[in-house]
């Protein structure tokens, strides 16, 4: 069976193909990834801070790589977290997700430190990591 990719997308499959597309256009176009495989997480700041819960999208990174400490060695898991930034189109709203470097979450029974975090036209994604 195949998917058509255009028919899932509707209106977004001819957005997005449009090298011209707003950043409150591919900010839906994320909104609209992130809702396929919603997520709600809790973030802690580095300050120690409790965030409200937001909807994000995380796909784990297949590779598994080990950390040796004076603890010994642990494995090493990534994942990526996908939010959203400026969206705003017609009459509905998205608040930016607020992610940062040094943040920390639990996913899967372990916990994430955010390592990076890169912000392109409509959305914001962060590479974190969980050890032991």
């Amino acid at each position: 069976m195949s998917i058509d990719l255009s028919v899932w997308l509707g209106d977004a499959g001819m957005l997005a193909a449009t090298p011209t597309a707003t950043e409150e256009q591919r900010a839906a176009l994320a909104w609209r990834r992130i809702n396929d495989k919603p997520l709600h997480l809790t973030f802690r700041t580095p300050a120690g801070v409790t965030l409200a819960a937001q909807i994000v999208r995380v796909e784990a990174d297949s590779q598994a790589t080990t950390s040796d400490s004076a603890a010994g060695l642990g494995p090493v898991r990534r994942c990526v977290v996908f939010g959203v930034r400026n969206h705003a189109l017609k009459t509905s709203t998205v608040p930016d997700t607020n992610i940062g470097e040094g943040y920390r979450f639990i996913w899967s029974g372990s916990e994430y430190r955010v390592i990076s975090v890169m912000t392109t036209l409509g959305e914001v994604q962060a590479v974190a990591e969980s050890v032991g």
